[in-house]
């Protein structure tokens, strides 16, 4: 592959190899209209008075007659004569010096005519005569002032040369044809303070050149090498002119022509890049075939692939941005491609016009500056370097740059400039780090509330933001309409496609309500039939008539038997239920003669007659068992004592023998019929019988009076019936009890008292069970037929059999008189049911009882969902819970302070990193080589020269160098210097081979530009072409970012355009070539004109057949160029020309303007960071102005034709040239031309640039697009419309979403009195606030933007506003009001440097002194014995105090210290000993650390670098020194030095260790310790050079 990429780069080279005819170098001829042939002058006295003596020069026209010079008058005396005045010119100021030692022997004929000089004298004037007239000379002078001015403009080279000397010279091939190539240049500048001043030529300063191009031409054909130029600054141009005669002697018919003098364009900086790019001159280690990036961009491409930070990141929270050094502001976009070049890729940045790519710059390489890294920042536009520069400057980052274009390369400035910067002081940071700790917090609590306020709950999609303009819509929208919540049972599993789904029905169902009305007053609202075919509706009828008489009959029936038992007519099927009960009872009643049936004594003391019943039958059970045993008079008998002596002695054996015993069973024996029984237990139980008797008549006799109320004449004492009374008591107080709780009506008594036969009521029975049973089954039929669902239309309540059998009869007439109206039901069932399969029956519960479901279903629905959703968004928000506006805005303008604040402490952290890499001034090495140079008065060396021997000293100095690619061929040599980053500014007019040197020359590269602007031009081959646009139709060549771009390299955007002050500048281009992905800020209107204005210069003609130009649109610019400078000087302003010659003849036409007017021209003097120009199509690229004027020039000619030939645009990629142009203004953009859109027929061209012509025209004509875009609004605004809603309600006029995407404002009040301007500005806190992808972004540079441009800006919070409606309406239209009074359009002002200043120590930058070694003291108490005496405990002690302090120490030096403080004169084996046992001790405690013969304190690793010039010579010995400090000292003089010889390093490190002077012996063990580290890779060896890593 490296053959390849080799033989790649060859053919690169190739390209750059100019040796043919047409390098003026070579070949040169005066060009048609610009430079001059300067006649009749020495060479040698020109170079005396222009180099030497530094004087100006000017110029002197052909006379007209046989003048004569005449002594001039002072230079600014009678200057506006000149302009009438042709011999003004002659007036010129004489110079007589004594004649230089080179030309005193000049023959007398040799001076000039006229000369007043003396013979002894030579006569150096400053007046360059010509050949031609006065106007052909002013014409010439003021084409080559204006591309001499283009030219450094453009490339930042000056190729304006007056050239000493003429070489005729004849190919091999063609000795009939002379050639002349020029021998000595000297790089010129022309000069003027107005127009009406005259033209002076001053030498620039820069290296006076021999013809390189011409030496390698005569070299390479001829083998003829021609003398270098020598370096001294004292050069005798005749001596080097003869020195190249000599080098040409014997070619035939060449000749040097010694006294040729031209001024022209000349450049070999080709030639320069040619033999910088060749491989054998390269290092071995540094070979451009393995050169990463050139293996990329000649080989398979990049392959890193694109950046780990995507568009969508946030930027705040997803990336490390807040850790890199942002000096000056950058948008999200800019820090995205900031990021990616942190990541270390190689990187393309795409920068449309206005989008900050100078900005963007300036942040790379402050953080480059800020972590350490080396810079080479390269563009060919001079202005591009400068804007950097001066941004760089602004922030006081600047002394870390070197300028190094080729024509700001002076050697004296660059000693000055390297010399001041190695003199700043230590930035302070401390004070900005303490006031930026809380923007952390502060900007985490803005993007928590925009995080809170802006993200969508759950799946719903919608942000908090919008429910609160949802909620505040709906509320006021209802009115005095109430919006129930509805019961929605699985909402916290709905999404956005439920809540659609849920509104679609929502919407069916309050279609069909509005055709059927609330459903629950439906006629057959119950009804669940979902379809019901025409014969069974035929059934529906008579199966309702039968019913109808089901019922009547059923109604009569009950009537009848109610009025016999006294019951009221039963009204429904209860009544007659209860009815049907009544004679139920009845029909089952005992005979209750005699009884008193009404009586509640049944009830109230059931137990009681219970007990009576009970106790009357067990009497009577008593007395049917011993009636037959026992007398009548029995049971009136006392037999307690009888039963007493019984059972004592009845079961005895001697009974009989006890009289007690005796009486009672005599007693006994008299009570019973037929004698007592006669075992015990007989006798016993008969004893007990007559006792329980007793006992049961005198319970009974206690309840005779509740017998004789309840049971009447029933009641016969112990006589009476005791089973007829208990079943007349259970029947009644049963029937007491189904009273009392109601289940049976009370006329029962009153029946039962008639005493109806029982059959009767049964047959009552009979009768209406069977007409209750007709009746159900009938509307149990009619339930079935129609799915009448009871429950849905009585609620519960009452079901249609149980309901009044007039209700029945009823609702079956009106369903048979309404029939038809059963299909809405149907209809409205159906709906119910698809409700229903979607889970949505809620909605159908909500609307059945609701009269204003109609109007109110959808609206409560949503509101809702969206309580609920805002609900869950306040649970899971605190930022949400916490917001309150005042406290909110209060935090916005301190993180805005502190982000702001930020930005200069980036600045003093990468300033301070850039000062601690700055080398002491008496470091040595390459330092030293800087510091001789300074001290010189002269002879300095040149620059490359000091590139090669201190270049790394330098860009130590200077870590940022910006160069463009011919300096750096000029003055980098090969392998010199290496950067960590290489940055391209407009690297698409930078061709690959022009930018091959540089990139070789770095590690990453960084690309910026714009593919959709111009391509790389020949701006120096236009200067010497004498072909019109017209005819150029060269193809675009290839560019370095457009080669970067095709290898796959990783590309960021920047998307914030900021120039155009008014979107119609920028929003065809943005449209047309930049598919509306830029972020374009809206204007407010300003007092004057801004925008595109369109000038139709109908009655201009265009003279395409001669002059090519349009000079009435030439003259109609310089008038309004004239008035521009009257009445908006403050304004800068330039001119572009789509041609050269337009160009020209706008540049003669104002300039004779200018003669005119003298009071206006300050104003082209004015704005020296945006000096006024005019310039054609092809070199506007990188410039801005405030106001622009187009010169067409191209249009109608006389005879009414149109050509559609329009020059450079024509081309392949004249679209990219038209793009450039039309975004150069800032505030307004006016377009002269004689055509209109309609004039260009596309049908007659398939040129792209064309048609983007005609569409600019039509935009500049019509205001409007030729294809309008879209720009899609926001589908959903809701809280932005509610507010929208309440300002246009208070009168005002609105305009929403104003501006393009990315950067809408939300609502804009148009002034009335001024239409198209506004006078406030309304930001909500929605989705055009939440697009920011920082906090920066979003609260600070949007705001900031838009302020800049003149914007009133009023921010509206949702949730406050949802909170306070009327409090903040009343807070926005007094704010309103108030901008409406105190409207004022700001007007831009000139860009004012930023207020920063940054604080700086006082340092001295010479080396700091080293440290001195430091001894340990140890206590008097080693004195008081020997030391072995001493216990392990307390040496081991002493022995590590003295490592502690001394460490890393030699054991000799330990033992020094402790026989000195022991007063011991030397160290015997003792000693030895003692100490070896107190090493191993504290080696064992671990507290030192032993590398022999060296101790060390356990917690040092790195050793301290110490000075030992206080030690006493016995101690100053290098063997006493660690070899690890002696690496410490060797690193840290070569990194001060920053590279330095191995000689020169020895004497730096023998001093800094203390040593007086470096022997051979010391230098000998320096020199191994020096190998030592470079084996160790503490330090690196590069050739000669000793470096760091």
């Amino acid at each position: 592959m490296q053959e390849s990429i080799l033989s790649k780069l060859e053919a690169s080279r190739r390209e750059l190899l100019d040796l043919g005819l047409r390098n003026p170098l070579l070949n040169y001829r005066l060009p048609v209209s610009r430079g001059v042939h300067i006649d009749q002058e020495k060479s040698a006295n020109v170079y005396e008075v222009l180099v030497k003596q530094g004087k100006a020069m000017t110029f002197l026209p052909k006379p007209g007659n046989k003048e004569t010079k005449e002594k001039a008058v002072a230079p600014d005396d009678n200057t506006a004569g000149m302009l009438d005045d042709p011999n003004a010119f002659l007036k010129e100021e004489v110079l007589v010096t004594p004649p230089a030692a080179v030309d005193a022997g000049l023959p007398k004929e040799e001076q000039k005519e006229g000369s007043t000089a003396l013979p002894e004298t030579v006569v150096y004037d400053t007046r360059l005569q010509t050949t031609e007239a006065a106007a052909a000379l002013q014409n010439r002078l003021l084409n080559t002032y204006y591309a001499a001015r283009t030219s450094l403009e453009e490339q930042g080279v000056n190729i304006l040369f007056l050239t000493l000397g003429m070489l005729q010279w004849y190919e091999k091939d063609n000795t009939k044809e002379a050639r002349q190539a020029p021998l000595i240049l000297i790089p010129v500048s022309l000069e003027r303070s107005s127009a009406r001043e005259r033209f002076r030529l001053r030498y620039t300063g820069s290296d006076v050149e021999m013809n390189l191009s011409l030496q390698t031409k005569i070299k390479t054909d001829f083998g003829i090498v021609l003398p270098d130029m020598p370096e001294t600054d004292e050069i005798s141009i005749n001596d080097y002119l003869q020195e190249i005669a000599d080098a040409i002697y014997g070619m035939p018919k060449w000749e040097v022509k010694m006294d040729t003098v031209e001024l022209g364009f000349f450049s070999f900086g080709k030639l320069m890049l040619y033999h910088d790019l060749d491989s054998e001159n390269w290092p071995d280690d540094e070979q451009p075939a393995v050169h990463p990036v050139l293996q990329s961009l000649f080989g398979a491409g990049f392959s890193e692939g694109e950046s780990r930070v995507s568009d969508e990141t946030f930027i705040d929270t997803e990336t490390n941005a807040h850790e890199m050094h942002q000096v000056v502001d950058a948008d999200g976009s800019q820090l995205l491609a900031m990021l990616a070049v942190q990541e270390g890729k190689n990187l393309v940045i795409q920068g449309p016009p206005g989008t900050g790519k100078s900005q963007t710059i300036t942040n790379l390489i402050a953080n480059a500056i800020g972590e350490g890294k080396k810079v080479l920042f390269v563009a060919e536009k001079m202005a591009a370097l400068e804007v950097v520069k001066r941004r760089l400057d602004t922030i006081q980052l600047g002394d870390a740059c070197l300028e190094l274009h080729s024509h700001k390369a002076n050697k004296k400035e660059l000693h000055q400039e390297l010399r001041r910067t190695l003199e700043l002081g230590k930035p302070a940071i401390m004070q900005l780090q303490q006031e930026v700790a809380l923007l952390h917090e502060y900007r985490r609590e803005l993007n928590d509330y925009c995080l809170a306020v802006n993200s969508p709950v759950g799946k719903s999609g919608l942000t908090p933001q919008q429910l609160m303009g949802y909620l505040l819509h709906l509320k006021e929208a209802a009115g005095d309409l109430i919006l129930p919540r509805i019961s929605i049972p699985d909402i916290e599993n709905w999404d956005a496609s439920n809540m659609q789904r849920a509104e679609n029905m929502a919407n069916r169902i309050t279609a069909r309500l509005a055709e059927t009305g609330m459903p629950s007053a439906l006629l057959f609202w119950g009804s669940q039939l979902t379809i019901l075919s025409p014969s069974e509706q035929e059934k529906l009828i008579p199966l309702m008539q039968k019913t109808v008489e089901i019922i009547k009959n059923l109604q009569h029936e009950s009537a009848m038997i109610a009025a016999q038992v006294g019951m009221p007519m039963p009204l429904n099927k209860k009544d007659t239920m209860d009815l049907s009960y009544v004679v139920q009872v009845a029909s089952v009643r005992p005979d209750l003669t005699g009884v008193n049936i009404p009586n509640v004594l049944w009830l109230q003391r059931k137990e009681d007659v219970k007990e009576l019943l009970q106790t009357g039958k067990r009497l009577a059970q008593i007395h049917q068992v011993y009636d037959s045993i026992l007398i009548p008079e029995a049971w009136e008998q006392n037999v307690l004592e009888i039963r007493q002596n019984l059972l004592a002695y009845g079961e005895k054996w001697f009974r009989f023998a006890i009289g007690d015993y005796n009486r009672s069973n005599r007693q006994l024996a008299a009570l019973c019929r037929n004698g007592a029984p006669g075992d015990a237990a007989a006798k016993l139980a008969c004893v007990d019988a007559i006792m329980e008797a007793k006992r049961l008549d005198k319970q009974v006799q206690d309840y005779e009076n509740l017998a004789k109320d309840l049971f009447g004449q029933r009641w016969q004492k112990g006589l009476s019936n005791w089973s007829e009374l208990e079943a007349i008591s259970n029947y009644l107080s049963d029937v007491h009890r189904q009273v009392s709780i109601g289940s049976c009506d009370k006329v029962i008594f009153s029946y039962l008292e008639k005493n109806e036969p029982v059959a009767t009521a049964r047959q009552y029975l009979d009768t209406l069970l069977k007409y209750l049973q007709l009746h159900g089954a009938a509307i149990e039929q009619i339930v079935t037929a129609t799915a009448f669902n009871e429950q849905i239309r009585y609620k519960e309540i009452t079901p249609l059999l149980q309901r009044a059998y007039e209700d029945q009869i009823v609702l079956m007439e009106s369903w048979m008189a309404g029939l038809p109206e059963i299909h809405l039901m149907i209809s409205w069932n159906n709906l119910a049911a698809s409700a229903i399969n979607e889970g949505l029956e809620s909605l159908i519960d909500a609307v059945v009882y609701w009269p204003e479901a109609q109007k109110g279903l959808t609206p409560a629905l949503q509101k809702t969902w969206y309580e609920y959703l805002y609900e869950q968004a306040l649970l899971k928000h605190a930022a949400l819970r916490k917001f309150e506006r005042a406290s909110h805005e209060s935090s916005v303008k301190q993180f805005v302070k502190l982000d702001t604040l930020n930005l200069q402490y980036n600045r003093a952290r990468a300033a301070l990193k850039h000062y601690d890499g700055i080398p002491p001034l008496d470091a040595g090495g390459q330092v030293n080589v800087l510091r001789t140079e300074f001290n010189k008065k002269a002879r300095h060396m040149p620059i490359r020269k000091l590139m090669q021997v201190a270049g790394l000293a330098v860009q130590a100095i200077k870590p940022v160098f910006m160069m463009s690619p011919l300096s750096i061929a000029n003055f980098l040599p090969r392998g010199s210097l290496q950067f960590d980053l290489v940055i391209f500014d407009e690297a698409s007019q930078v061709r690959p081979v022009d930018a091959l040197g540089a990139l070789l020359r770095g590690k990453q590269l960084v690309v910026v530009g714009d593919s959709k602007q111009m391509p790389p031009g020949s701006f120096f081959d236009s200067l010497l072409k004498e072909t019109d646009d017209e005819e150029n139709i060269t193809a675009d060549m290839p560019s370095i970012l457009g080669m970067c771009d095709a290898q796959g390299a990783p590309q960021r955007m920047l998307r914030w355009h900021y120039r155009s002050r008014h979107e119609s500048l920028i929003t065809l281009s943005n449209q047309e070539f930049y598919e509306n992905k830029l972020v374009i800020f809206p204007s407010p209107g300003a007092s004057h004109k801004m925008g595109l204005i369109y000038h139709h210069l109908k009655d201009t003609v265009y003279d395409r057949g001669k002059t090519r130009t349009n000079p009435q649109e030439a003259n109609a610019i310089t008038e309004a160029v004239i008035r521009h400078a009257k009445e908006h000087p403050d304004l800068s302003l330039g001119v572009v020309a789509f041609s050269t010659a337009q160009m020209q003849a706008i540049q003669e036409s104002l300039e004779a303007a200018r003669k005119k007017l003298p009071e206006v021209e300050s104003f082209f003097k004015a704005h020296p960071h945006e000096p006024f120009f005019v310039k054609n199509l092809e070199n506007v690229q990188g410039d801005e102005r405030d106001v622009i004027y187009i010169s067409i020039g191209y249009g109608r000619t006389a005879d009414g034709s149109v050509s559609l030939a329009f020059g450079p645009l024509n081309n392949e990629g004249g679209e990219k040239r038209l793009n450039v142009l039309i975004t150069r203004a800032k505030q307004r953009c006016e377009v002269f031309t004689n055509l209109s859109a309609d004039d260009i027929d596309l049908n007659r061209t398939d040129s792209e640039g064309v048609k983007a012509l005609k569409n600019f025209l039509y935009f500049a004509q019509h205001g409007q697009l030729f294809t309008p875009s879209a720009n899609g609004l926001p589908a959903r605004v809701p809280f932005e419309q509610e507010v929208a809603k309440h300002l246009e309600a208070a009168g005002y006029t609105v305009h929403k979403q104003v501006g393009s995407k990315g950067i809408f404002i939300d609502l804009a009040i148009s002034d009335p009195e001024h239409p198209g301007r506004y006078f406030i500005g309304i930001v909500c806190d929605g989705e055009g606030y939440n697009t920011a992808r920082s906090a920066r972004d979003r609260d600070r540079l949007r705001q900031q933007v838009l302020e800049d441009m003149g914007w009133n800006l009023y921010h509206v919070w949702s949730t406050d506003w949802f909170r306070h409606p009327a409090r903040e309406i009343k807070r926005l239209l007094a704010a309103v009001e108030q901008a409406k009074k105190n409207e004022v359009i700001a007007e831009e002002e000139p860009e004012a440097d930023e207020d920063f200043t940054m604080v700086r120590e006082e340092e001295d930058m010479t080396m700091p002194e080293l440290p001195l070694y430091e001894t340990a003291i140890l206590p008097m108490e080693i004195s008081t014995k020997e030391l072995h005496a001493h216990g392990l405990d307390k040496l081991r002690s002493w022995l590590e105090k003295i490592v502690a302090i001394e460490s890393p120490v030699h054991t000799e030096e330990v033992a020094r210290r402790l026989i000195e403080a022991a007063g011991v004169a030397r160290v015997g084996s003792r000693i030895r000993e003692t100490l070896k046992q107190a090493i191993t001790s504290a080696e064992e405690s671990g507290s030192i650390v032993v590398k022999e013969p060296f101790l060390w304190d356990a917690k040092m690793e790195v050793p301290v670098l110490r000075s030992r010039a206080n030690m006493p010579a016995a101690s100053r010995k290098l063997m006493y020194i660690a070899p690890e400090e002696m690496t410490v000292a060797i690193e840290k003089v070569v990194r001060d030095a920053v590279a330095i010889t191995e000689e020169a390093v020895i004497p730096l490190v023998s001093k800094a260790l203390g040593f007086t002077r470096a022997t051979e012996e010391l230098k000998a063990e320096l020199a191994g310790a020096i190998k030592a580290a470079i084996g160790a890779g503490v330090i690196i060896q590069d050739d000669e050079w000793l470096k760091t890593n």
